[in-house]
């Protein structure tokens, strides 16, 4: 499974970055945290949820409004659970901006403060009746280790925005409240879309027949196989059984999105990319 891959992913990440032998000299105090938990919780009723991530323990604790919101029971929801219900188009996205994050946090030029910075973005999750929610994530330092100054806790609050439509953009905001304010703030965020604009503007393998296929689906997304094959004097088996499957295979090792699962997804992808 894609999402298993990635969990292991960032557990791997999280052993290079926290050992399970560190010890840390925690900032903030925890009386502090319980009182902005005890204010986030005055929040769920307004369609919104938040847990707050373990690094170096590797689990999610103060689970709050995720059974009322996403479905799944608070008390047991861990960081496997979270992983499972990303929409898999995203998870390579996410992992950029969660590299970016600790890149950002863990600058020399980057003073934290608890609860002070953020990093907003858009993420589809999968509730329980089998239906995407398109939320908006705010990840907040939750708690800081005094000898490194890295960040050992995020908090994740999350507002409910509406039901995901396909292929709806992540649009990645870092900042300090409403402003970029840091240059690793700012070179954090001039990565990421280097690395997009960088993957868009490689060469693509695609022959002649198969971006004329995919600008037909792109412009008529209803159109049937039926007729892109009449209009480009192509057999449908060949469509079928060869075509459709070269495309995905080259649309996913292109973009590094496992999740393109037919050519109509890869045609309106690189429509929204303006590739096409």
């Amino acid at each position: 499974m894609i999402q298993q891959n990635f969990l292991q992913i960032a557990l791997e990440e999280l052993n290079k970055r926290y050992p399970t032998d560190a010890s840390y000299d925690f900032l903030v105090e925890k009386t502090t945290q319980e009182t902005e938990i005890e204010n986030l919780k005055k929040t769920v009723k307004y369609e919104q949820f938040f847990f707050v991530l373990n690094l170096p323990e590797r689990k999610i604790e103060h689970a709050y409004g995720i059974g009322e919101w996403l479905g799944y029971p608070d008390a047991n929801f861990a960081l496997f659970d979270y992983f499972r219900i990303i929409h898999s188009r995203h998870l390579a996205a996410l992992n950029m901006s969660a590299q970016s994050a600790f890149a950002t946090a863990n600058s020399d030029a980057f003073s934290l403060k608890f609860m002070g910075q953020k990093i907003v973005i858009q993420i589809p999750l999968l509730h329980a009746n089998g239906k995407y929610i398109l939320t908006k994530r705010t990840l907040y330092p939750f708690q800081i280790d005094k000898k490194t100054g890295m960040v050992t806790s995020y908090l994740n609050h999350y507002v409910v925005l509406k039901e995901y439509q396909d292929l709806d953009a992540m649009d990645l905001r870092v900042g300090n409240e409403a402003e970029l304010v840091t240059k690793a703030e700012s070179n954090a965020l001039k990565n990421n879309q280097k690395m997009l604009l960088d993957t868009l503007n490689k060469p693509f393998s695609f022959n002649t027949n198969e971006i004329k296929i995919l600008e037909l689906i792109a412009f008529k997304p209803d159109i049937t196989q039926k007729e892109i094959c009449q209009k480009l004097d192509i057999k449908l088996e060949t469509l079928q059984k060869t075509t459709n499957r070269r495309i995905i295979a080259k649309a996913r090792e292109h973009f590094d999105i496992e999740a393109f699962s037919s050519i109509k997804e890869v045609a309106m992808f690189l429509k929204k990319e303006g590739v096409i």
